[in-house]
C-alpha cells in the first residue's frame, strides 16, 4: 500500500529541499574548518555547536538519556555536561578536515601500541562515541596496520562523499551496517586487518545487555567472530585531554570465553559495556548522549 499523500510530500520536500540545504550547510562549515588552523577550527566549531545544539530535538533526548543513566545528577549538573557535549561535538566537526594532521603533528598521544604492534592475525579495536571518535582507527594505523570499519550509511546522499574521504584516509575497507557488515568482519579478519568498531549504539539485532543498569541492545558479532577465529579484541579509550590534544590508550587483549554460546557471549558483552560505562562516568561531557541507546525508548 502506498504512503498517504502527506508522507509522500514530506519525503519529496526532504529529498529536494532539505537534503541539498543540509549538505550545503555542512560543506560550508567543513570548508571554513578546513581553511582555519586546526586549533582555531576546533574552537570555532565548538562554539557554533554550543549555540545550535541546544536548539535541536537531539538536546531533549540527550537530557532524557543522561537522566536515565545518571539519575543522581542535578538539573544544573546535567546542563553543564550537555554544554560540554555540544562543545565536544563541534570540536569533532572542526577537527575532521585536519584528522591526519592531528596525528602527524603530535596532537595525539598513543599509549599501549606494543599490545598490537606484533599482532599478525588482525583483530578488533572497540571504542565508543567519545572524545574525537574519528581518531580510533589511527590506533592501528600508527603501527602500520590496515584498518577496516563499519559505518551507518548517511540518510542524505549528498553527504556520502564524507564517508568516501574517511575510507581513503584509513586505507582499509568500509562496510555498511547490516548483513554486509557481518560478512565484512570475516573478510577483514581473513586479510589480517584490524576492524575498528564503535559499539555504543543501539543495534536492532543485538543482544540485550545491561548498560548503566538498563537493557540495551548491544553488538555481539565481533565477540562471536573473535572467539570462532581466535583473534584478539582490544579496547581503545579516547580522551580529549585539553583543546584538540588527545590520549588514545590501547588495552591488552581482553579476556574472551572459549565458546560462543549465548551465556558466554552475554558475560563478555556485559564486561565490555561495564568498561565503556566507566569511560563515560569519567568524562560524561565527551560522550554523545542523543543516541537511542537503550532497548526502551527513554
Amino acid at each position: 500500500m502506498s504512503d498517504p499523500l502527506p508522507k509522500v510530500i514530506v519525503r519529496l520536500i526532504r529529498q529536494t529541499i532539505f537534503w541539498p540545504l543540509e549538505a550545503l550547510l555542512v560543506f560550508i562549515l567543513f570548508g571554513i574548518a578546513w581553511i582555519l588552523p586546526v586549533a582555531i577550527a576546533s574552537v570555532f566549531m565548538g562554539l557554533v555547536m554550543s549555540i545550535l545544539g541546544p536548539l535541536t530535538p537531539w538536546h531533549k533526548r540527550a537530557r532524557r538519556n543522561l537522566a536515565y543513566a545518571m539519575p543522581h545528577l542535578s538539573h544544573a549538573q546535567q546542563s553543564q555536561i550537555l554544554r560540554g557535549m555540544w562543545m565536544n561535538l563541534g570540536r569533532v566537526i572542526g577537527e575532521y578536515p585536519h584528522i591526519n594532521k592531528l596525528v602527524d603533528t603530535g596532537y595525539v598521544e598513543f599509549v599501549g601500541q606494543e599490545h598490537i604492534r606484533d599482532i599478525e592475525t588482525g583483530g578488533f579495536l572497540i571504542s565508543a562515541h567519545m572524545s574525537n571518535w574519528e581518531l580510533g582507527p589511527f590506533a592501528a594505523r600508527s603501527v602500520g596496520k590496515k584498518v577496516a570499519a563499519i559505518y551507518r550509511p548517511l540518510n542524505n546522499p549528498f553527504l556520502s562523499g564524507l564517508l568516501a574521504r574517511r575510507q581513503r584516509t584509513f586505507g582499509g575497507e568500509m562496510f555498511p551496517k547490516g548483513r554486509e557488515a557481518a560478512l565484512g568482519m570475516i573478510s577483514a579478519i581473513r586479510k589480517n586487518q584490524f576492524m575498528c568498531l564503535l559499539i555504543d549504539q543501539k543495534l536492532r539485532e543485538g543482544m540485550a545487555v545491561p548498560f548503566f543498569g538498563h537493557p540495551a541492545n548491544t553488538p555481539i558479532g565481533h565477540i562471536k567472530v573473535a572467539i570462532k577465529k581466535n583473534v584478539p579484541i582490544f579496547y581503545v579509550q579516547m580522551v580529549r585531554v585539553s583543546g584538540c590534544h588527545f590520549k588514545l590508550t590501547i588495552s591488552p587483549a581482553i579476556d574472551l570465553p572459549d565458546h560462543d554460546d549465548d551465556e558466554s557471549v552475554l558475560d563478555a558483552a556485559t564486561a565490555i559495556n561495564k568498561t565503556i560505562e566507566g569511560w563515560i562516568t569519567q568524562h560524561p561531557e565527551q560522550w554523545f548522549w542523543p543516541h537511542r541507546r537503550w532497548t526502551k525508548d527513554v
